[in-house]
């Protein structure tokens, strides 16, 4: 399986052995409503992809990967390496650098990482960006209310495993005729592809993640409508949801889901530091309008 040096909330990595059985085959195309950073169109064997995103710092990084080769990409990140003195366990080691505990490299990257991040903030590109992400605390991708990225340095650099995730997942987005939208998710132009298989993964209304926080009632419902509609017209589609998490059930969901193919699937959430771990029980499912058996 394919996987993408950013860490995008919610991305599908650690099911894609469990969801990747069950889409359908047949179908001409592939569609990711909720693409984020499509990690489940790239490991799917459809050839014809999209990928849809309604954030379009999302889509401008899916365009980056897209559009330069993994050689383009090492030079740019290595030249703010270079730049701003981060470390760079990948040519160096570990041995000129002592590893605090709990810490990693972070207080020898604190303050280069604090001067890329004001500088991105008052003229962001794309090269910042990704930088700010490998160096960031576990590559997260967040802003503040003000629009300003906010993650604060992270304990690892740009290291040999990154570098490869970098190599294959620019290489996956170029082994595909991939179109990338940037719509939402209501938007009836994504919707015209009769033959193909329409994949959504949305925000979930019972999980407590910031992504899921602009995610309300009314789009859960307006979703569930859409997906009723693509059935009576005879689109196939398989959407990715948690039917209960930590005590709280999508009772709606639930119910709306006995009208087509449940598939249990098992994962565990664990969000954790030194100081503290979170482990999310949540109950995860593909619920798909065709006929539910594993495809081989």
């Amino acid at each position: 399986m394919i996987n993408s040096p950013l860490n995008y909330t919610g991305n599908k990595f650690k099911l894609l052995q469990q969801i990747i059985p069950y889409l359908d085959g047949e179908s001409e195309s592939f569609v990711d409503i909720f693409g984020g950073s499509g990690l489940v169109a790239l490991n799917t064997q459809y050839k014809k992809v999209l990928i849809n995103d309604n954030n379009p710092v999302t889509i401008e990084l899916l365009n980056y990967f897209k559009d330069n080769s993994a050689k383009h990409i090492f030079r740019d990140i290595d030249t703010i390496i270079e730049e701003y003195g981060f470390t760079d366990s990948y040519r160096n080691g570990l041995r000129g650098y002592t590893e605090e505990r709990h810490e990693g490299l972070s207080r020898y990257n604190k303050e280069p990482f604090n001067r890329l991040k004001a500088d991105y903030n008052n003229s962001p590109t794309i090269e910042k960006l990704f930088a700010l992400i490998i160096f960031g605390f576990n590559h997260y991708i967040r802003y503040n209310s003000k629009g300003l990225f906010n993650v604060p340095v992270g304990k690892v650099d740009y290291s040999t495993s990154l570098r490869k995730k970098t190599e294959e997942y620019a290489l996956a987005l170029k082994s595909k005729d991939i179109t990338i939208t940037n719509l939402d998710f209501k938007d009836e132009s994504l919707y015209t592809n009769e033959k193909a298989l329409y994949y959504f993964d949305p925000p979930y209304l019972i999980t407590q993640a910031p992504y899921n926080a602009t995610w309300h009632d009314s789009d859960d419902q307006d979703l569930l409508n859409l997906l009723d509609n693509l059935n009576s017209r005879g689109v196939k589609f398989a959407l990715s949801n948690v039917i209960s998490s930590n005590g709280k059930e999508n009772t709606r969901l639930i119910e709306w889901s006995k009208r087509y193919n449940l598939i249990y699937l098992d994962r565990k959430y664990l969000n954790s530091n030194y100081r503290k771990k979170n482990i999310t029980i949540a109950q995860e499912v593909l619920i798909c309008n065709y006929n539910k058996e594993r495809k081989k």
